[in-house]
């Protein structure tokens, strides 16, 4: 090998091992020059590079591993910090049905919501002049995601002028009655089915439905395909690790029952006392962090957020920390977050590609 060559493969193994080979071989002919530059590494895996290696290079491992003393069942518990295994509380349905009776006085959600029509009625309402206030809903045209009975959606379009559309998983009775030249009603799944066209509706709408989305990533990607640039929606989810976040709380009483208790437990309370047997509502278990991250991931820009927040019961938690101490406390007290996100204003370019696509909100 000429003097060259062995001065670029001892340069090489003076080169840390980031970025791909023809990198490296420049870095170090680059040092082989005494050029200052460096050759920078290729981001791999999230903007980062996929190894790493201090300079100086570490040593070579060349002595003979030390072997420890020989020990009995060395995995054997003989101490704990804190509580023991043997205090734990065990949850199961004595458990369940004891703390049930206890908070029977004093019920996590003492006036559930009612769901009769002039109840749902007035819920939408109230709902609709906060988001309005908040991000201007007239003569918009709007999308609700999991629309429900469909009340929002219709008074959206006639008290503001709007033109409105719905879409949820199963068809309501109240959609063939409420449904106008004004008022559409979609059922489907909106991340596969995508029934909509791109870059179409001013505002987009959900109230409490994302906590329920099988496939939340999904979801919010198609309602930032299917929002104009510029767009804004709100929306408001109940969080997987709030006290109130089992949707059981007609029946019971005490905090946090789904993070606490199988759903097994559930329904076998329901079996004792003649209730439908069903255990917690819930499909993904995303905390704010996360939904927090597939916006930034998705694109959108978050213009307001605030959370519904439930005082953490001290006593109670140290009763069941063996499980409630696995989550951060701030996640604990945490219910619901509000949320209006942004698309972002298109380029020049993306504007043009918009204005030739069909004005039916219908995909064709």
């Amino acid at each position: 090998m000429g003097s060259t060559g062995r001065q670029v493969r001892e340069a090489l193994e003076r080169t840390p091992i980031v970025g791909t080979p023809v990198v490296r071989v420049g870095r170090a002919v680059r040092q082989m020059a005494g050029l200052s530059a460096p050759v920078r590494a290729v981001p791999t895996v999230e903007g980062y590079p996929s190894r790493f290696r201090v300079d100086p290079i570490p040593g070579e491992v060349t002595r003979d591993w030390p072997i420890p003393p020989e020990i009995d069942d060395p995995m054997t518990e003989i101490g704990r910090v804190g509580s023991t295994v043997a205090s734990d509380p065990i949850f199961d349905i004595e458990l369940f049905e004891a703390l049930n009776a206890e908070y029977a006085d004093r019920p996590l959600v003492p006036s559930p919501q009612q769901y009769d029509d002039d109840a749902l009625l007035e819920r939408a309402r109230a709902r609709l002049l906060t988001v309005h206030r908040s991000i201007d809903l007239a003569g918009k045209r709007v999308l609700e995601f999991g629309c429900g009975a469909g009340y929002e959606i219709w008074s959206v379009t006639h008290q503001f002028d709007s033109e409105g559309w719905g879409i949820d998983l199963s068809e309501r009775r109240a959609w063939a009655t409420l449904a106008d030249e004004r008022t559409s009603y979609v059922q489907g799944d909106l991340a596969v089915d995508q029934p909509f066209a791109a870059d179409h509706f001013d505002r987009v709408l959900s109230f409490t439905v994302f906590e329920h989305v099988e496939h939340p990533h999904a979801a919010l990607a198609e309602l930032y395909r299917v929002m104009k640039p510029g767009g804004l929606a709100w929306i408001k989810a109940n969080l997987h690790r709030g006290p109130m976040a089992s949707h059981r709380y007609r029946w019971v009483s005490f905090p946090f029952p789904h993070l606490l208790f199988d759903d097994d437990v559930f329904r076998e309370y329901c079996r004792r006392h003649g209730l439908p047997e069903e255990g917690a509502v819930w499909v993904n278990r995303l905390t704010w962090a996360e939904y927090a991250n597939h916006f930034e991931r998705i694109g959108f820009r978050i213009r307001m957020l605030r959370f519904t927040e439930t005082p953490l019961d001290e006593a109670f938690y140290r009763r069941v920390e063996s499980v409630l101490g696995r989550y951060p406390k701030t996640d604990l007290g945490r219910d619901f977050f509000e949320v209006v996100l942004e698309k972002p204003a298109a380029s020049a370019r993306d504007r043009r590609q918009s204005s030739s696509r069909c004005r039916n909100p219908l995909r064709q």
